[in-house]
């Protein structure tokens, strides 16, 4: 189940601005690392590692750039409900900044749920370096133990506070990967994952109580993904002994043959980094042509972290826990102009295990259990 809702301040926004900031909304879970060429990354941007971060570097930074967007995606789940709300600023399309909010919701009994709402510059409210801000009456905001965010559409209202400071939060790209396009760059961080999280949901007239764990990714860019990327994808996984492990990257187009871009990280519970890779092959086990999208995507995959390839991680994907079809339920006009961009954009969710087989990682340490179970997002874009 589907559904798009606007607000009475987008109705009156032009076309164009209409246009914008649906393009926008294809790319708001893109949350992860990539690199970029016209299209071969220098010899020193081939050593992308994570490495730890900061709040102020995850704060709001406007760029003037066409191509610029800055997105903050917070998460929940209580192995009942799956949430994904998702605050974003972009330059993409004509005119100034544009923002806007974008809440996924998935339970069991009535599939997925898909709810947008659009403001114009003059709604947001943020400070260059702060994580604080506002779009029109959404927000987030710092609580008592972390931050809180408070997003409201049209359908719904959600409030979920996060019991987390930002000493484990680690930038998948190692910070700016600056990019062959003059002056440049992408940036995709980890603020926290599977941290204590509380709130509430009102959905269609309906509250629901929530008490589970959540966790929250940044994007930062100034160059459109959409002409270089077929599909990004985003692991964030945790084991029994409290370790995390996450894993990005990108599979390119035409335009960036034949490469994928992918890094694969683990932390300690109390947030030290273990260990950092780029992966370094990647080969596929099992695939199939998935249902719902219709492209040929990875079931069971195997990310090669050494020359010799005696340190891997294995991926499985699992079930489904969230779909969407992002041109649902738009006109055929503006259907017409996002497909100028994108073929067939698509969100797909899937909780997954992973196991690292390493006698040895190539720098740092292995975690105590090496198997992990987590949330795997592809974004795809063009097939």
């Amino acid at each position: 189940m589907f559904f798009l809702s606007e607000n009475s301040s987008a109705n009156d926004c032009s076309f164009k601005r209409r246009k914008t900031i649906l393009s926008k909304s294809i790319l708001i879970f893109l949350l992860v690392f990539c690199a970029l060429g016209e299209w071969k990354l220098e010899a020193d941007e081939t050593k992308v590692q994570a490495r730890k971060t900061s709040k102020h570097e995850m704060g709001f930074h406007p760029y003037t750039q066409e191509g610029y967007f800055q997105a903050w995606n917070y998460s929940f789940t209580d192995d009942q409900t799956w949430i994904f709300a998702t605050f974003i600023v972009s330059n993409l399309g004509p005119g100034t900044k544009n923002c806007g909010v974008s809440l996924v919701v998935y339970d069991k009994q009535n599939g997925t749920q898909f709810s947008t709402r659009e403001y114009s510059k003059d709604e947001l409210k943020a400070e260059n370096g702060n994580l604080e801000l506002e779009i029109y009456d959404s927000s987030v905001y710092k609580g008592e133990g972390g931050p809180e965010i408070k997003m409201i559409t049209d359908t719904a209202e959600l409030v979920i506070s996060y019991k987390t400071g930002w000493s484990k939060a680690v930038s998948l790209s190692g910070g700016k990967i600056h990019l062959p396009e003059k002056d440049s760059f992408v940036q995709a961080d980890m603020a926290f994952s599977s941290v204590p999280a509380k709130g509430y949901l009102v959905l269609n007239g309906n509250r629901m109580e929530l008490n589970g764990r959540g966790g929250m990714e940044h994007l930062l860019t100034n160059y459109e993904v959409y002409k270089y990327s077929r599909r990004w994808e985003l692991y964030r996984s945790i084991n029994s002994a409290g370790e995390r492990l996450f894993a990005g990257g990108f599979i390119g187009n035409e335009n960036f043959p034949e490469e994928e871009i992918r890094t694969v990280s683990a932390l300690d519970p109390s947030g030290k980094m273990l260990f950092s890779a780029k992966v370094l092959k990647s080969e596929v086990l099992e695939s199939e042509t998935e249902p719902f999208s219709g492209y040929h995507l990875p079931i069971k995959e195997k990310f090669y972290l050494d020359e010799s390839g005696s340190c891997s991680l294995t991926v499985s994907r699992k079930h489904t826990i969230g779909q969407i079809y992002v041109l649902s339920n738009i006109s055929a006009v503006l259907r017409f102009f996002v497909r100028l961009f994108f073929t067939k954009p698509y969100q797909l969710y899937y909780i997954t295990d992973s196991k690292l087989d390493c006698a040895q990682v190539p720098e740092g340490n292995l975690p105590k259990d090496k198997n992990f179970r987590g949330i795997f997002s592809y974004y795809l874009i063009n097939p």
